[in-house]
């Protein structure tokens, strides 16, 4: 696409900011058109980046000349949007996740495939360094068979504190929850974990938080098919157990466990990281931290990471997205990949909603 590579961004929130921050780093890539609800927040991000602005996403898919719509609103819009850029025959690129339901991920995913568009899936996590760097240690043997993943993020303000997304991003009485927890965060180690793991999970329990009821400990148990284990560990509405001095300087950016945003360069008290375990050793993926350690027979050390820290692992999410519009080949993480995780996710809230509906 070159210096012609023009993509459109559909909501303009915290999200967007990211993947924003991160496109300043692409010269061949033009942001054309923006669009929020919220004119004042349209119009001054359509000013800093010369583009259009518009408060209907139908306008800006109409008014075409976009290689890309970037699908960044709230879950329970995604299917309108993403039907209505198959129907405008644009390529689309959708943040997890993918839907709130496999009934509206797979009309999204039929739509696309009638027009002959191509839809990614935002499983961003996929692009960092220490992740990627993860997948090539075992695929290397590095730590032997793969049996274990796990994450765990547990903290917060307290009870009173916390604070779910909201029905604008998950309708009350269905799956939902905190910004870190298992539905809007553990969407993103699904997918990484059968990523490492080179399968989907065959066996999957758990619990997870239904949207407006009181706050739960979420948790998932994934079996798969190589004998790993994926277990998933979520609670926004306790304390953190840190203890002073521990932590890690990050050379990245993300999100911390009581969903604010951390900047590159600073102390971390409790960054993000997933332990991963093998017959042979052991790995501590510090994700948005940028840092990944090995441990073996050899002792534990640091291993030097290539590529984009967050946030700019979205910039290289978009060049994987261009190479395969540009190459016309399928998507590296498509729809097959976000239906895969929200069916991992909905197998653990069919009885919780049940459950819930009755009492």
């Amino acid at each position: 696409m070159g210096q012609n590579f023009r993509i459109g961004i559909i909501g303009l929130g915290g999200v967007a900011d990211a993947h924003l921050s991160a496109y300043r780093a692409l010269q061949h890539v033009r942001v054309a058109s923006v669009c929020d609800l919220r004119e004042d927040v349209a119009r001054s991000t359509a000013l800093r980046l010369s583009a259009n602005a518009y408060t209907d996403y139908r306008a800006l898919l109409s008014d075409g000349g976009l290689d890309l719509a970037l699908v960044l609103t709230p879950a329970s819009t995604h299917r309108e949007i993403v039907e209505a850029a198959a129907q405008a025959g644009i390529h689309v690129l959708c943040e997890k996740p993918l839907a709130l339901s496999l009934a509206d991920g797979h009309a999204m995913a039929d739509a696309c495939r009638l027009a002959g568009v191509k839809l990614f899936y935002g499983s961003c996590y996929r692009y960092l360094p220490a992740v990627r760097t993860a997948f090539e240690l075992i695929r290397a043997g590095a730590i032997g068979r793969l049996i274990l993943m796990s994450e765990q993020i547990v903290g917060g303000g307290g009870a009173a504190a916390y604070k779910e997304l909201g029905p604008v991003h998950y309708p009350v009485g269905g799956l939902g929850g905190h910004g870190m927890g298992l539905v809007d965060h553990g969407v993103h180690l699904i997918d990484v974990f059968s990523w490492l793991a080179g399968a989907p999970p065959q066996r999957v329990v758990g619990s997870g938080q239904i949207a407006g009821a009181a706050a739960q400990t979420e948790y998932m148990i994934m079996s798969f098919p190589n004998g790993a284990i994926g277990q998933l560990l979520y609670n926004g509405a306790t304390f953190s157990t840190t203890l002073p001095n521990e932590g890690l300087f990050s050379g990245g950016q993300g999100w911390l466990v009581d969903g604010t945003l951390s900047q590159s360069g600073e102390w971390e008290a409790e960054p993000g990281s997933i332990s991963i375990y093998g017959t042979e050793g052991s790995m501590r993926v510090f994700h948005y931290a940028n840092a990944l350690y090995l441990k073996d027979r050899d002792g534990q050390r640091r291993i030097e990471l290539e590529g984009r820290p967050a946030f700019g692992h979205f910039a290289s999410q978009l060049e994987d997205c261009m190479d395969s519009i540009s190459g016309d080949r399928e998507p590296t993480v498509g729809a097959r990949e976000g239906l895969e995780a929200l069916r991992v996710v909905a197998s653990v809230y069919a009885d919780d909603i049940s459950a819930a509906k009755t009492s």
